[in-house]
């Protein structure tokens, strides 16, 4: 690539930076991982733009997130605080830095940015809407959660599910909050939440026995110990204790879908078929379970 090609592709990025807004990071930082030799390529060159005009609080947010990405977590502090000193109510700069604090372990300047962030927002009529406020409060939530804050991380987490109740580790992560605060029938109620939206979520079934254990439910505690085994890969025992459990409590129609889907992972097709059919008699609007029943039947 020429080298007036790269500018011009680097430039364009950091509008896309800039209009994207404070979320760029997060969405990096928990669904992707960069290829550290293109990091450090983007580093050398962001590093050039910011010579160049060492005033603009965009560009030193850019070359601090690679900075973060390419641990190097106090070059992207330095960077970050460089850019609030030129704007002290960057959002961007604000994120940035409460993760790269998060990185080092300090756990409570990452809280003081993140509550700048939301602080700055209080206002903002479409921050019920706004994906990043979103992510947010649910690092908020975790991190409170890590010191014990139970009051704290539940209502970062709630504020979170406020803007997005489809978040999986956001429900996840309450769950872990009224797990540890003797709330099982609330913690069970998130993990089953967090599995609606990541069905093969297994610690969210782990979450599930351990609480219905505490609640002295042994037959939802085995159900999900089956449900963990079946996502582990290790259908075989899934299958056993799940044929086990719809003759000892039938009543539990849950465990016909699992039954199912180990049957057909099996290559038991008709007792997957049967067990799938037994589930969708009672759940009839349960997507997975169509598609899975559909699939089966087709013999795909």
């Amino acid at each position: 690539m020429r080298k007036i090609d790269l500018l011009l592709w680097m430039l364009t990025g950091l509008v896309l930076v800039s209009t994207i807004g404070f979320g760029v990071y997060y969405y990096f930082d928990r669904y992707s991982h960069s290829n550290q030799s293109v990091v450090q390529h983007q580093i050398q060159n962001v590093e050039a733009l910011v010579r160049q005009n060492p005033q603009n609080p965009q560009l030193r947010v850019a070359v601090a997130n690679y900075y973060l990405e390419g641990g190097m977590p106090d070059q992207a502090i330095q960077q970050a605080q460089q850019a609030l000193s030129i704007n002290a109510k960057d959002q961007n700069a604000l994120v940035l830095l409460g993760n790269a604090y998060q990185k080092m372990g300090n756990v409570d300047g990452a809280i003081a940015q993140f509550e700048l962030v939301i602080e700055l927002n209080k206002d903002n009529p479409l921050a019920k809407i706004n994906p990043q406020l979103e992510t947010v409060n649910y690092q908020l939530g975790v991190l409170y959660s890590q010191q014990q804050k139970y009051a704290q991380a539940t209502t970062a987490l709630k504020r979170a599910l406020e803007i997005n109740g489809t978040d999986a580790d956001a429900h996840f992560a309450l769950g872990i909050v009224y797990q540890n605060t003797s709330d099982y029938s609330s913690a069970i109620k998130e993990f089953a939440e967090a599995l609606r939206y990541t069905p093969d979520f297994v610690e969210a079934y782990e979450g599930i026995a351990t609480n219905a254990a505490a609640m002295g439910d042994a037959t939802q505690a085995k159900y999900a110990r089956a449900m963990v085994a079946l996502y582990q890969g290790n259908s075989a025992a899934a299958a056993t204790q799940l044929e086990e459990l719809v003759t000892q409590a039938p009543s539990m129609k849950q465990a016909y879908y699992g039954l199912g889907i180990a049957n057909e992972r099996l290559g038991r097709r008709d007792q997957a078929i049967q067990a799938l059919q037994e589930f969708v008699k009672t759940n009839p609007n349960d997507i997975a379970a169509q598609q899975a029943l559909g699939r089966v039947s087709r013999g795909n």
